[in-house]
């Protein structure tokens, strides 16, 4: 039987299941990723669209923050849920944060790590 793990927004009204572990994670710290998640960087847990089973997402919007680039969230409590791009159909780049107990990943990336808060270094 496959691990499944299990994601819900702030309030509940968005809940999924991933089926395996992630293969992938990317920690983005581009200023655009900063403010779409008002922290200091972002957490995509990178699956294929066909691992993600949603139990709940009627309450869900997309953004177009870029061409091709949309960015979900929930309309209730606005947690970010996912992005997705158009030229990538089939792949889904989930919130980390939503996930309860996320393990680690095969492969863990940096992005635009120029754009970081220097001071990140004296507390993480």
């Amino acid at each position: 039987m496959q691990n499944l793990l299990h994601a819900a927004c702030l309030c509940g009204s968005t809940r999924y299941t991933v089926s395996g572990e992630p293969k992938e994670i990317a920690l983005c710290y581009c200023d655009q990723c900063k403010q779409a998640n008002g922290g200091a960087f972002n957490v995509a847990v990178i699956v294929n669209r066909d691992q993600v089973c949603f139990q709940h997402k009627n309450l869900i919007t997309e953004y177009e923050s870029s061409a091709g680039k949309f960015r979900a969230f929930c309309q209730t409590c606005g947690s970010p849920i996912y992005s997705r791009r158009d030229d990538l159909p089939g792949v889904l780049r989930l919130r980390g944060g939503l996930i309860a107990d996320l393990p680690a990943a095969v492969s863990i990336s940096k992005g635009f790590v120029e754009q970081r808060w220097p001071w990140l270094d004296q507390i993480a």
